[in-house]
């Protein structure tokens, strides 16, 4: 072989060895593209949508543009077919922890326009749970009617077992001189939200018109009453899933000085308290 030959046949080498060796083999193909863990995907979509994002969005949904998490919104309220001009705000709102997972309790109260003395408010109460990008309604009790002239009362939420939440709504008459204040406990049953139950949480006669008379004065002082009915839960067990209801009667009763607990555990058949008519009057039993 002549020495222009062999020079051109090396090259011809070099080449080949050079292509092959920026070629993947046939035996070992590029990997795919990594696909995003689904878990590790949704996790960091629920990082990027904040639980007041989430509630602002519920809001807008469920009652319009104009609701708003602070403050309050005109809206209307529709009942019985009679629909009315409504003062909304948000009254309650808190994240719970339940199991291995969290819920967002939220109750939001209306005041009618134009309202009468005996007229109640309105409350809508919502157990949201956090989906992928928003807020799922879970249970809910809408509509309901609490209060007096209007107002529906204030709303707080209480924990009353180990992962257990619910509503206890404080709602009031006031008239002829007494004072007659009621607290109505909703919470989540097999089936959705509930109302549990009610009882007074204040009733007085401080201020009764039929003692004004100087004559009447001595009849009067045999008739006052002053009591608050406290609720609370007892934790004292704090895995059990639900706790014991205590009520603590305290204050002046028409005989004198009172100091009485009651105990109550919710029916699982009704999802109710079996609260006695002595907790729900109006003046002395």
């Amino acid at each position: 072989m002549s020495p222009r030959h062999r020079t051109a046949l090396v090259a011809v080498v070099i080449a080949t060895a050079a292509g092959l060796a920026g070629c993947t083999p046939a035996s070992e193909p590029a990997p795919p593209p990594a696909v995003p863990d689904a878990a590790a995907a949704n996790a960091a979509l629920l990082a990027r949508v904040s639980r007041t994002e989430r509630l602002q969005a519920f809001l807008t949904e469920r009652y319009g543009k104009a609701a708003r998490l602070s403050g309050t919104w005109r809206g209307s309220w529709t009942q019985d077919g009679d629909t009315r001009l409504t003062d909304w705000h948000v009254c309650a709102e808190q994240p719970v922890v339940t199991g291995d997972s969290w819920q967002q309790l939220l109750a939001v109260c209306g005041s009618p326009l134009e309202n009468a003395h005996p007229d109640p408010g309105a409350i809508d109460f919502f157990v949201l749970r956090p989906g992928a990008d928003r807020f799922v309604v879970a249970a809910e009790l809408t509509g309901q009617n609490f209060g007096s002239q209007g107002e529906p009362g204030t709303v707080q939420i209480l924990r009353a077992g180990s992962d257990f939440y619910g509503f206890r709504i404080e709602h009031g008459w006031f008239g002829q001189g007494y004072s007659l204040i009621t607290q109505t406990l909703v919470l989540p049953g097999p089936n959705g939200l509930v109302e549990a139950g009610g009882l007074r949480s204040h009733i007085d006669n401080n201020a009764a018109y039929d003692c004004d008379d100087a004559d009447a004065e001595p009849d009067c002082q045999s008739r006052l009453f002053n009591l608050d009915f406290t609720l609370r839960f007892d934790s004292r067990d704090p895995a059990a899933r639900q706790w014991p209801l205590v009520i603590e009667e305290t204050g002046l009763g028409c005989g004198g000085p009172v100091r009485r607990e009651h105990r109550f555990t919710l029916d699982p058949k009704t999802w109710t308290y079996a609260f006695p008519e002595a907790l729900q009057r109006e003046g002395c039993e």
